[in-house]
């Protein structure tokens, strides 16, 4: 048994690392039967995502799909254990920064409708026609009448999302950087896809897919190895740690240009690791996973 906080978890013979969206087809009937496999062989399959523990967990019992016994979420800022819902390493923001930052979004043209924040299991948002449209078969979500005085009194806040055109948000995230925070900036649909607007990820420094990663491989110690499976750019800190790790990789065919690219020549540089491709379709993804798990009980017996 490997001690993690205050609980004891059976040490595994192997994890898999596994990005949701655009990864992990939770559609699939036979994804349970696959979970149990795993489990049967004493491997572990843990969910590495950039959305909220409580989203993911909702989705996967909507789906009737076995929920892991760990996940990360919000890209890494928290690491749950489901069985209690209980954070193993949260890594929260101070309440003076945040309200530094909303201020200096406010101020600088943002809408204060466009701000959103997790407390590593909920969502919250503004109860607003088009936020709520937005949301609208996402039933975690929690929406409400005034967002920053939610900010104000909620306890624990692990990751703030703010949205605008470009060139305000790249202000915002540059004010964010010198306070000394993380920053993520990408394209969202958020709350209209026609508004082009940009969004900014705020969470503390290194808060990665990677760092979660390291950190759980050397707290559980699997025993022959782990391997890692995404398919986007905030997948690339955890291939990273594998390849230094000299493990396997798997980046899904379905992933940005550049992407695949990037890892291999990582690879190549450390001159360690395994890089694969996967042909991504509704089904391929989830029998490669199948595929890799029975790898690792054939190395074993090997």
């Amino acid at each position: 048994m490997q001690e993690i906080g205050r609980y004891k978890i059976e040490k595994p013979k192997f994890i898999l690392f596994l990005d949701k969206d655009g990864t992990t087809d939770l559609e699939d009937e036979n994804l349970n039967n696959i979970f149990n496999l795993v489990q049967t062989m004493q491997g572990m399959v843990i969910f590495v995502t950039g959305r909220t523990v409580g989203d993911i967990e909702g989705e996967l019992k909507n789906k009737a799909v076995k929920v892991p016994e760990i996940i990360v979420g919000d890209n890494g800022a928290v690491i749950c254990y489901t069985k209690t819902n209980e954070f193993l390493k949260p890594k929260e923001l101070e309440h003076e920064k945040i309200a530094q930052i909303v201020d200096y979004f406010i101020k600088n043209g943002g809408n204060k409708d466009f701000i959103r924040f997790t407390n590593g299991m909920e969502v919250f948002a503004s109860n607003h026609q088009e936020v709520e449209k937005y949301y609208k078969t996402n039933k975690s979500v929690k929406l409400c009448d005034d967002i920053c005085e939610k900010i104000q009194k909620e306890k624990h806040i692990t990751k703030l999302v703010l949205t605008g055109p470009k060139e305000r948000m790249e202000k915002v995230s540059k004010f964010t950087e010198e306070l000394g925070y993380w920053t993520d900036t990408d394209i969202t649909k958020f709350p209209k896809e026609e508004y082009q607007n940009v969004r900014v990820d705020i969470a503390q420094k290194n808060i990665n897919k990677g760092e979660a990663v390291k950190w759980l491989v050397e707290k559980l110690a699997p025993e022959n190895g782990y391997m890692c499976v995404g398919n986007g750019f905030n997948d690339v800190s955890m291939f990273e740690v594998a390849i230094e790790d000299d493990m396997k990789v798997a980046v899904m065919g379905n992933s940005p240009s550049g992407l695949l690219e990037e890892v291999q020549q990582y690879a190549q540089k450390k001159k360690k690791g395994k890089v694969e491709k996967v042909p991504y379709d509704k089904n391929l993804a989830n029998q490669y996973i199948l595929k890799k798990a029975k790898l690792f009980q054939e190395d074993e017996t090997d």
